[in-house]
């Protein structure tokens, strides 16, 4: 599991580098970024599918700046396929919508991939 949350942060960082797992501890907030977590579901032996929400913040009078963050990480990220000495990750784009933050300045959107990961070096995967 640990190299799974190293090569995703690698991989999300390398689209936009104020992207954190779960939530931004930053002391002074740089807009927009990006939060990550996911959820796990067993598929078969040594491999395990990951619902990948990726949360897109701005403080902006627009959405424009979320969408274009958006688009970088679908860019990215759908079709992308990553090898490691442990992992395979195949990443497909699941869909998006708008979060009401219920605050004009603040706009946010969830982006959501299945991230498909066979563990190469083990019995069995986490579930």
């Amino acid at each position: 599991m640990e190299e799974l949350l190293k090569e995703l942060a690698k991989i999300l960082q390398s689209v936009h580098d104020q992207t954190f797992f779960e939530m931004n501890t930053s002391k002074k907030i740089a807009y927009p970024y990006a939060t990550y977590n996911f959820d796990s579901e067993a598929i078969r032996r040594n491999q395990d599918g990951f619902y990948l929400d990726i949360d897109i913040f701005d403080w902006h009078d627009t959405s424009a700046r979320v969408a274009l963050l958006e688009d970088k990480f679908k860019d990215a990220l759908i079709s992308r396929r990553d090898l490691t000495s442990s992992l395979s990750l195949v990443f497909s784009f699941q869909g998006s919508n708008k979060v009401p933050t219920n605050d004009e300045q603040l706009k946010r959107r969830n982006v959501r991939f299945y991230v498909a990961v066979d563990w190469r070096n083990k019995k069995y995967g986490i579930a």
